[in-house]
């Protein structure tokens, strides 16, 4: 069997997404990324800052883990435009314009931003409450979801779910997890990369309309310093971007799970990085203990 047969029957579309060939060989550096890469403070909100996103008009928003408030900012302050009436982790933008939220007391929510409706989602896993933690929509509009459970690097009780479009019972995908918290799609949608906050690693496994293919489950990277992973995100290029809680940082993997480096915030502020987006030509993040939100240039594009 040729090398190419063999990467083939690993569900390898191409040389480039086996991490071989001219595409993968070309190294980025942060230099490329984000140039001096210097942080610029966004607005202060207070509370437990998480979600950071965007909307179709360019409005970002963010959640509050504590307060239970749903942000948006306006005019350069934040504004509580609802409570979920739970405890907010992460949140993400749905195609028709609602704002999925997960909510580790409430389940799956979705927030109309027009209208101030909310609606639950799913909030049963196995006929249970579960403790959602961050979310990612795949092309169908599916739901893959973190279930961090309380689970930690010994008691790995943490799971990952997949809500096909318009349903509310999970399947299963990843069990025994130490504390699953970002979640993100591939740009091709055929991956799905997972931090383990309990274990300082990402792991990267077939999506579920990639289940067919024999690559992974696998450790794609181990993050450094604070505790681990927390919010994920990815680029059009297909690089890994992640909030390394507790360190003030940002973490960049590329294609081949290579580490580039950590996107440091400046001194003074706070170090609980919990979510980040790419928007504009920025890459915004959000920062818990102080409640702020910053953003640094970047030059690449968020995948669609």
């Amino acid at each position: 069997m040729t090398i190419w047969k063999s990467l083939r029957a690993f569900g390898c579309a191409s040389l480039a997404i086996c991490g071989l060939g001219a595409e993968a060989a070309t190294a980025s550096t942060l230099n490329d990324i984000c140039g001096e890469c210097r942080f610029e403070k966004v607005v202060t909100c207070g509370q437990f800052l998480e979600g950071i996103n965007f909307d179709k008009n360019g409005a970002a928003w963010a959640v509050s883990l504590f307060s239970g408030d749903i942000i948006k900012v306006v005019d350069g302050k934040c504004v509580t435009k609802a409570k979920t009436g739970g405890h907010p982790n992460g949140a993400r933008f749905h195609k028709d314009g609602r704002l999925f939220i997960t909510d580790n007391a409430r389940g799956i929510l979705a927030y109309n931003t027009d209208t101030g409706a909310m609606t639950v989602i799913a909030d049963k896993v196995d006929g249970k409450a579960f403790i959602a933690n961050d979310l990612v929509f795949d092309e169908a509009g599916g739901i893959y979801v973190t279930l961090a459970n309380n689970s930690n690097f010994i008691d790995r009780i943490g799971r990952v779910a997949y809500f096909a479009p318009g349903s509310d019972k999970a399947q299963i995908i990843a069990d025994n997890l130490p504390y699953p918290n970002g979640v993100a799609l591939t740009p091709d949608g055929k991956f799905v990369n997972i931090g383990l906050y309990g274990a300082k690693t990402i792991m990267t496994m077939p999506s579920v309309s990639n289940a067919q293919s024999k690559r992974g489950p696998y450790v794609l990277a181990h993050t450094d310093g604070g505790i681990g992973p927390d919010g994920m995100t990815m680029d059009s290029d297909g690089r890994l971007y992640w909030a390394e809680f507790f360190a003030g940082a940002v973490g960049i993997a590329d294609t081949d799970g290579f580490v580039l480096g950590y996107l440091k915030l400046p001194a003074g502020a706070g170090r609980w990085t919990t979510n980040l987006t790419i928007h504009d030509g920025h890459l915004y993040v959000t920062e818990a203990d102080k409640g702020e939100i910053w953003r640094v240039p970047v030059t690449v594009k968020p995948q669609p």
